[in-house]
This record gives C-alpha cells, structure tokens and sequence, in this order.
C-alpha cells in the first residue's frame, strides 16, 4: 500500500510541478519526513495540504493525469462525504469503515487536506469554526463519528434544519466566506484533528509561501516551512520519540483492500 502511496505522490508531484500548483506534506506525513525522512514504519497513509485554490485548479487537471488516477472530492465524486480531496488508484482497492456502502471511487489513495486564510478578528474566528462544523456534516449528510454523544446531537439538528436546496445554499455560503477573505497571517483546513467545536489549529502563511524541502523515501518534496515547529503543534513536544510498540498501529479502519484489484470488481459486495 505504501508503495501505491508513494506512486500516487509522484503523480500529485509532476502535476503540480507541471501546472505550477503547490502542496506541502501535512500530519504524519510531515512527521515521517522530519523522523524518518520516508514513511512511518506502521503507516497507512499518505496527506498533503493544498489551498483551495490550487486544489481546484488541480481537479481541472484531470486529464492531464494517467488514465488510473482520479481527482476525487464530493464535487467529481458527489457521494463523496468529505470536504478534502483525494487522489486515488482507481486500479486497486481500498474499503473503509467510513465510507462503507458508498458508490465512490474506492482506490487505494492520498487526502489532499485543502487550507484557507484564517481570520484576525475573534468574533470571526468563533463563527467559522462554527460554520466549518455545519460544512462538515452538511457534505457528509450524516452526523461526525466517534466524537460523543453531544456531537452527534448538534450535527443531526444541522442536517434536520438545512434539507435539500438550503442545504446546497449553506454548503456554497460557507464556501464563499472561507475563500472570500483577505486576511495575512495565517491559515487553517478546518477540518480533521486541526479543529473541534472550540479549538483551531493556525499555521502561518509564511510556512507555505515558503516550504522547506526535506527528504521522503526517494522524493525530495515540500513541507511546510518549519516542519519541526508543526510537528510540535499537531502531535506535543515529543514528537521526535518512537510512541510504544503496541501503539504503532495503521490509524484507519480497513474492510479489504488490495493493489492489485480495481474497487469496480467488487460493487454490489463491498459498495
């Protein structure tokens, strides 16, 4: 899967370098650039961060990809239930806990976590953590997994409010806000492990107007521009220390998956 993994980045790689796109590693990936300089050992997964604006610019690009490559996010894949992108293998397979029984591209995949400006003003940085938590369940149409029983309360009175039409227009309201900003300081994906209903992750804009280049596996690729600063933030001050054996574990929840057998050979079992 790893190597899959690592195939699929060098594909994001040379389209981006092709079309002047910029990403960076993001989450583990970063760490296992600053740790290990390639992959965590027990890890199953590849992220990178992008901004909106460059994702989108890079989902225009689909036919510049290779045939089995295919950008995905719930625009060009509408059952999509997430607000990142994805770039995946549709010739291998790769069926999750939370996306069991959907009619998407199921290949083996990179996220592709998309970052917007964050705000100065404290009143608007209350209100867009708000708004990223309705954008999140509205994309999704369900309530947020494993997060308690108040979570799940709050995101199934967001879905009983916003239905059908209203529901599109608040997805596109929300939209408009996050990208229609000028603020300079910092940015934020709003999603994932980066926020919670009263929390949020900030990084500078400097970090990805300039990236630093480290090494990963046998790529030389972005990070962001004080990845040891940013491991700090995501993962405490110990990052840099093996967690114990019987925590170094894959973080997902696979059904089945194989690198050698497109998703399309399993609908009607798996999706």
């Amino acid at each position: 899967m790893q190597k899959v993994q690592l195939e699929l980045l060098h594909e994001l790689d040379r389209i981006c370098r092709k079309n002047h796109l910029h990403y960076t590693l993001s989450s583990g990936t970063c760490l296992g650039a600053v740790r290990h300089q390639g992959f965590i050992p027990w890890d199953d997964d590849i992220d990178v961060y992008m901004s909106w604006k460059d994702a989108e610019k890079l989902a225009e690009c689909q036919n510049q990809f290779r045939d089995k490559y295919f950008v995905q996010s719930y625009k060009t894949d509408p059952k999509f239930p997430s607000t990142h992108y994805r770039l995946c293998d549709s010739t291998t397979s790769c069926f999750m806990k939370d996306t069991e029984g959907l009619d998407i591209n199921h290949g083996i995949f990179i996220d592709i976590y998309i970052y917007y400006l964050y705000p100065d003003s404290r009143f608007m940085k209350k209100k867009i953590t708000v708004d990223s938590f309705i954008l999140r369940v509205l994309v999704a149409n369900t309530h947020p997994k494993n997060h308690g029983k108040l979570v799940a309360f709050l995101g199934d009175m967001v879905l009983k409010f916003y239905k059908g039409k209203k529901r599109e227009r608040k997805i596109e309201s929300i939209l408009r806000e996050y990208k229609g900003n000028s603020w300079e300081k910092y940015v934020a994906t709003y999603f994932g492990r980066d926020i919670g209903l009263g929390k949020c992750i900030k990084y500078p804009k400097e970090w990805f107007v300039h990236p630093k280049i480290l090494c990963f596996e046998d790529m030389e690729v972005p990070c962001p521009g004080n990845p040891e600063e940013y491991c700090r933030l995501q993962y405490g001050n110990t990052f840099m220390k093996l967690p114990p054996v019987e925590k170094r574990q894959p973080h997902h929840e696979f059904i089945y998956a194989s690198v050698s057998e497109s998703y399309k050979d399993f609908k009607g079992i798996y999706y």
